[in-house]
């Protein structure tokens, strides 16, 4: 798979996030946590179909990815404020979702310059 690297730090970030939300309060899990679960889902998803995908397709994956992460950021906020995620574990996620965004920015950036007329 092409781009290994964004793939498995998304992948590995995954299981971090499943890991927290396994703590969140019993009243957040369904709701909250889930939509967490969902988002990096969605996001790693995303980057395996790019990964898999030709020119045309895979741009449209990569700003799924991204705007799937973007829904994460703000959802990971909201479990911090709402004491659902311990400043520790926003403080994780936050850099894990800061390496991942990078990596993702760096691919969507290739793939236009690779195929501009998109």
């Amino acid at each position: 798979m092409k781009n290994n690297k964004i793939y498995s730090d998304c992948y590995q970030t995954s299981i971090h996030i499943f890991n927290r939300t396994k703590s969140f309060p019993k009243h957040l899990r369904p709701t909250l946590g889930r939509k967490i679960e969902e988002s990096i889902l969605d996001c790693l998803l995303n980057i395996r179909k790019a990964n898999v995908s030709t020119a045309p397709k895979r741009i449209e994956f990569l700003y799924q990815a991204s705007n799937s992460l973007d829904d994460l950021r703000t959802l990971v906020g909201i479990s911090k404020d709402m004491m659902a995620l311990n400043p520790a574990g926003f403080s994780d996620i936050t850099e894990l979702t800061k390496t991942i965004g990078k990596e993702l920015g760096g691919f969507i950036k290739y793939e236009k310059n690779r195929n501009p007329a998109r």
